[in-house]
């Protein structure tokens, strides 16, 4: 009978050592608007980011990603030794009972790269377009100041959840700080506006120089088409009447 293949609770293999010392942690994951994995795929190609290592776990599901002919893993920590920065990113939802071991192993990770910050990058979901495109925070609070005077608004109570919420969470029993920059996002709709958000954000929080004008164009294009669909949507509506007595 052969031996049954069992996949580990949480694995992170490392591919690539660059070296780096005490590394800021950006991450972005599946969430409203896909907001924060948009985010952070921009921030790796426009750095040039290496992928470093990867994550093995029971907790991810069986499936592989190909992107421009070429397959990569669902989940990636990428650096930058120039810029002193790793993003993490997951391109697939993972299983809610996973992500206490997930975020518990990223922190392990973390602390033996010396981070002393991780930022998550994540959507508020709400319906339709997004009135309201400020960037919000939630930080500890000796860090309130320094993103409050970059313009980036406190949100004074509320609940995160999936593995954004269990990292931050795992920050509070650890030497790491750890906060959440987040922004109302569509809900089932990929979002690059909401992702520019986020980055501009980070651009005046931690003096990164990521360009958003890409992100921006898509966001327009997507507005453009939001609104044929209602308009298109309107018109329908508007000759119901005459189809039905003509």
């Amino acid at each position: 009978m052969a031996k049954e293949l069992n996949a580990p609770e949480v694995e992170i293999v490392e591919v690539k050592d660059l070296g780096l010392k005490n590394p800021l942690i950006i991450s972005g994951f599946i969430g409203a608007g896909l907001v924060g994995s948009i985010a952070v795929d921009q921030i790796i190609n426009q750095l040039k980011m290496e992928e470093v290592a990867y994550v093995k776990s029971k907790y991810l599901p069986p499936v592989a990603i190909f992107v421009e002919e070429k397959l990569r893993h669902p989940f990636r920590i990428h650096a930058s030794k120039k810029d002193n920065l790793c993003v993490v990113i997951c391109e697939i939802p993972l299983r809610e009972e996973g992500l206490y071991s997930i975020s518990s192993a990223l922190l392990d990770w973390a602390e033996k790269q010396g981070t002393k910050e991780i930022l998550v990058l994540e959507g508020i979901p709400v319906p339709g377009l997004p009135t309201d495109r400020r960037p919000f925070c939630v930080t500890e609070l000796g860090k309130c100041d320094h993103f409050k005077d970059r313009g980036i608004n406190m949100l004074r109570k509320g609940v995160i959840y999936g593995i954004a919420g269990a990292i931050l969470s795992e920050c509070l029993t650890r030497k790491i700080e750890g906060t959440a920059i987040l922004t109302p996002a569509m809900a089932t709709i990929p979002d690059p506006e909401g992702a520019a958000v986020l980055i501009e954000a980070l651009n005046r929080s931690h003096g990164l120089k990521i360009d958003t004008s890409e992100l921006i164009a898509g966001a327009n294009e997507i507005r453009e088409k939001l609104k044929e669909i209602a308009e298109n949507y309107e018109k329908t509506t508007a000759t119901e009447p005459e189809k039905m007595y003509g």
